[in-house]
């Protein structure tokens, strides 16, 4: 978030209107990197971690029991002091709050400034003195040429050779000026050279900040973002905003992160046990000649002698020749019975086999299809329903007892398209329910064997064109696994040649009577 000198100019206005005049009643550091000041009716919040920001609280943030040293000497000079004036120095990511308070000591006012640079990991709060020495900082800063040390002269970092597009006169816009220009954060700077000065100017005469996303990310600037759609909101609310939807969207990540990573490991064991299961399967081959060699070593046991290893004989079906391999420390009967072991063995094997491989199958197909939602996932909420979803069907085992959630029901995806409406499934459980609640005459949708959303077009009785199936079925694409191929098979039917499994697992489905369109996926979606 650029948090530039736009922007804190904006939270100044702000903050003033809050606070000034007011009375410091304490002092606290929420976080290591944090300063807080308590107010009659609001929180002055100072991070200092990058990004920096500064912003008011209508509330009081969980305070540890032990207050920070910086906390605790702030408290000895300003606390129950009286705030008279606060300024921004030009429109940089600097100013003060200049304090008013009765020390007692000397039995008499004096007067504080607590300085605020707010430039990334270089912030730094300073509280100097009458005699514009520093009392203490923040950060202890050993530089030569400018200290922060207790007991050195206060040099604010600033630079006032810098244009100042509220008070300079600046005519064009050109590399130079871009370049010369205080308090514009880059992406302030892109935005000024779409709406220019006149416009900007205007906007920063504007008490509000510009919230709006870019690229599935939140942020705030003081000048109109254009080309983006955007809410003017007070200053602290437009930040708590970005911090709270960034917030959200790292949660996102991270729960997409574990649920793909735990999907993934489950493919990964289930194909492991589909790769054994074709082992046994492929031991029927076996079979034929197994017991065929049975039959035979069973005619001609007479013939084995001690000490054989194996034992040519004719195969009076084939009349050719086949040697069977036998152990010279068992007996003829003993090998005998050895070889219809063998042969009981692997045919049930092989049954069992069979049985299983339908279930593996149709497990595979639908972990495929689970981690085709997780990835379309979009919001928080349609992955709160899919964790749910796990966690019924037994992928997630949970150790400890889970805080409880506030539960949101997502909503299905809508498109419209010549006047028809278009639905599409957002995890397995909204595709159970789409396609559940369809009317019979509806037509549904699918990437043909491909894991993907399930797709209504609702009909509402008419006849659907010809070319809103071909948009659905770019829809159904673009929702699902073949969304980066080129050519991708889609089937579709009325509703009602769809029906479940008895038992299917969410999400999975079967139909007949369909046809398959060849699309595209959609790009602007």
């Amino acid at each position: 978030m650029p948090f530039d000198g736009l922007v804190l100019y904006k939270v100044l206005r702000e903050v003033k209107d809050n606070i000034l005049g007011e009375r410091i009643k304490n002092i606290y550091q929420p976080v290591y990197y944090q300063v807080l000041l308590q107010l009659p009716n609001n929180f002055l919040l100072f991070s200092l971690q990058n990004p920096s920001y500064m912003l008011l609280l209508p509330e009081k943030p969980d305070i540890p029991m032990e207050p920070g040293h910086f906390s605790q000497f702030l408290r000895k000079r300003i606390r129950n002091g009286r705030i008279i004036n606060i300024e921004q120095l030009g429109l940089d990511r600097l100013g003060f709050i200049e304090i008013e308070n009765f020390d007692e000591e000397k039995g008499e006012k004096v007067c504080y400034k607590l300085y605020f640079e707010l430039m990334g990991r270089n912030s730094n709060l300073i509280l100097v003195n009458e005699e514009g020495k520093i009392e203490e900082a923040y950060k202890h800063v050993q530089d030569e040429f400018r200290p922060i040390i207790p007991g050195d002269k206060f040099v604010p970092y600033y630079d006032d050779s810098k244009l100042d597009i509220l008070n300079d006169d600046i005519k064009t816009l050109d590399k130079l000026s871009l370049d010369n220009l205080m308090g514009f954060s880059k992406k302030s700077k892109d935005f000024l050279k779409i709406i220019g000065i006149e416009k900007a100017v205007h906007d920063l005469r504007g008490p509000h900040l510009y919230f709006y996303q870019d690229n599935k990310k939140y942020d705030a600037v003081a000048i109109t973002p254009n080309n983006f759609v955007y809410e003017k909101l007070n200053p602290s609310e437009a930040l708590l905003k970005v911090f709270q939807e960034r917030a959200n969207r790292s949660r996102f990540l991270e729960m997409k992160k574990k649920l793909e990573k735990n999907v993934k490991n489950l493919i990964e064991k289930t194909e492991k046990t589909k790769d054994l299961i074709l082992k046994d399967l492929a031991e029927e081959a076996r079979l034929k000649e197994l017991e065929t060699k049975g039959k035979l070593l069973q005619s001609y046991l007479f013939q084995i002698k001690k000490g054989d290893r194996y034992l040519p004989v004719i195969d009076w079906n084939t009349g050719l020749e086949i040697v069977i391999e036998i152990d010279p420390l068992l007996s003829p009967t003993q090998n005998l019975q050895n070889y219809y072991k063998e042969i009981k063995r692997i045919k049930k094997k092989v049954e069992f086999a069979k049985e299983r491989i339908k279930d593996i199958v149709e497990e595979l197909e639908y972990l495929y299809q689970l981690l085709e939602t997780i990835n379309l996932a979009e919001d928080i909420e349609t992955l709160i329903e899919i964790r749910e979803e796990m966690k019924e069907q037994g992928l997630i085992r949970e150790t400890k007892k889970p805080q409880r959630e506030k539960k949101i029901k997502s909503t299905y995806r809508k498109f419209e398209y010549e006047g028809f409406e278009i639905l599409v499934g957002k995890n397995n459980k909204q595709n159970d329910d789409l396609t559940r609640s369809a009317a019979r005459e509806d037509v549904w949708l699918h990437t043909h064997e491909i894991p993907g959303s399930h797709v209504i077009i609702k009909s509402s009785g008419q006849k659907v064109p010809e070319e809103v199936v071909k948009y659905a079925a770019r829809i159904a694409a673009t929702f699902s696994k073949a969304k980066m191929s080129s050519n991708v098979a889609v089937d579709y039917t009325q509703r009602k040649n769809v029906w479940k499994p008895k038992g299917a697992k969410p999400g999975i489905w079967l139909y007949d009577n369909y046809e398959t369109i060849i699309v595209e996926p959609l790009e602007d979606i």
